[in-house]
């Protein structure tokens, strides 16, 4: 039987509308409202296009739509975005639930190392609310999580750390509004999402900014807040990036060579150095009492003036480092043969195709999967579970 509620999460996981949808389908936004509230069942023909247009299987629409849902809209935490924009919220919810749900069915093939941050997340919250002033506390913290995740002086490792810590990184187009955003699932399982089209550095801060309140605002309703609370909450993510990856102790004799402190031109060489844009280092050096508000505001005029705003020396030079986590997993289940992407799809009754734009991977990751299919017929006898490091 026609499930209406499965059209209806495949066409907010698209961003598409009712009325957008019909469009696109020859039909009346009061037909799709329909076949979403099951008072009518779409015709062969229209199965068909919906198929194709959401790379989905029949099975898809006709498979039970009583999922658990793992996320709420306001365990979602936005990197410069309007959180009130409940549609948008919801379209990243419906997309977590989608990631999930395969990143459930991967994990069933394969051992997944827990990682350190549900520990650290715990030590964190203990630390968070202590009796002290709101700018020891996020520095401990900071402190904290860049020694139990082993940063590297330079950042370089930062993505890297976080997969391993057992954090999902994925990346997608999250529109303009919003560089990133994170979320605890409902049985404790943490996301980062990414935007694309962002610098190397810009997504250093985006995933220090993300992990500050994965670690600090855990269990807190962000919808609920009103903007003053929320916009507090940011600034202390913004104020744990900047502790995590500019520790005082290592950064302090670097700003205390600078000449010129309100000169971007100044910070590109410890831009190279420390992975972070020459923005993010201005406004550290700020903050420590380097520069005066006068300055300040001159660095800023500069950064207008220069162009840094659209684009920062050597950000063309500095490789942008993908999520690898998902992508392995993927790799060892096909790569060792314990199942096939025909049976992957009939498990999750979707095509390749919607994976890749899932996970933002290119077609031809897949590719040299796709002649794996003598195994299919082998069931559980040739399912071990591998261990992933």
């Amino acid at each position: 039987m026609f499930q209406g509620e499965n059209l209806q999460k495949i066409r907010t996981l698209y961003g598409l509308s009712r009325k957008e949808l019909g469009e696109q389908l020859q039909l009346s936004e009061q037909a799709i409202w329909q076949f979403e509230n099951q008072i009518t069942n779409p015709k062969f023909e229209v199965m068909v296009k919906l198929k194709e247009l959401f790379d989905v299987k029949t099975q898809f629409f006709l498979q039970d739509s009583k999922s658990e849902a793992v996320f709420q809209e306001g365990s979602v935490a936005y990197r410069l975005a309007d959180i009130h924009s409940r549609k948008k919220t919801y379209t990243e919810v419906t997309y977590l639930q989608f990631i999930y749900e395969v990143i459930t069915q991967l994990e069933s093939y394969v051992n997944v190392p827990m990682g350190e941050i549900h520990e650290l997340r715990n030590k964190t919250l203990q630390l968070y609310y202590q009796e002290a002033s709101p700018e020891k506390r996020i520095q401990a913290i900071a402190t904290l999580a860049r020694k139990v995740l082993a940063i590297a002086p330079d950042n370089g490792d930062l993505l890297l750390k976080l997969e391993k810590s057992g954090i999902y990184v994925v990346e997608k187009d999250i529109g303009d509004k919003a560089d990133a955003y994170s979320a605890w699932s409902a049985n404790n399982v943490a996301f980062i999402v990414l935007g694309i089209k962002k610098s190397a550095v810009r997504r250093q801060f985006d995933l220090a900014h993300e992990l500050g309140h994965l670690l600090m605002h855990h269990n807190i309703d962000i919808l609920s807040l009103d903007k003053t609370t929320y916009n507090q909450l940011e600034s202390e993510a913004n104020q744990f990036a900047a502790n995590f990856l500019l520790p005082e102790e290592m950064i302090l004799p670097e700003f205390q060579k600078l000449k010129k402190v309100s000169n971007p031109d100044a910070y590109i060489e410890l831009k190279a150095k420390y992975n972070v844009s020459i923005q993010a280092l201005e406004m550290r050096a700020y903050k420590l009492g380097f520069l005066t508000p006068q300055q300040n505001s001159y660095f800023y005029r500069q950064i207008t003036y220069k162009g840094y705003k659209t684009e920062e020396p050597l950000d063309s030079d500095m490789p942008l480092k993908r999520p690898g986590k998902i992508r392995s997993l993927f790799h060892v289940i096909l790569s060792n043969q314990l199942t096939t992407l025909p049976d992957m799809e009939d498990v999750l009754k979707i095509k390749t195709a919607l994976l890749e734009k899932l996970f933002s991977i290119e077609s031809t990751f897949f590719e040299r999967y796709q002649a794996n299919e003598t195994f299919s017929n082998y069931g559980e006898i040739l399912r071990p579970k591998f261990n992933v490091k």
